[in-house]
């Protein structure tokens, strides 16, 4: 286990507040390299499928 990847809040944060994210969930984009692409609401599809649009090649 690699214990420098591992990341939380401490006792008594709101993560959710912390970081602005939406308590009703989000989508994270990660990367190959686990940089981390796109932090997103799960209402956004529109603005998801434009980010693939921009980083895959369709066949």
């Amino acid at each position: 286990m690699n214990w420098e990847r591992v990341f939380a809040a401490g006792d008594g944060i709101d993560i959710f507040a912390e970081r602005g994210l939406s308590r009703d969930g989000v989508v994270v984009v990660v990367r190959p390299d686990q940089y981390v692409a796109a932090v997103l609401p799960l209402t956004a599809t529109d603005e998801l499928a434009a980010f693939f649009a921009q980083n895959l090649v369709a066949v």
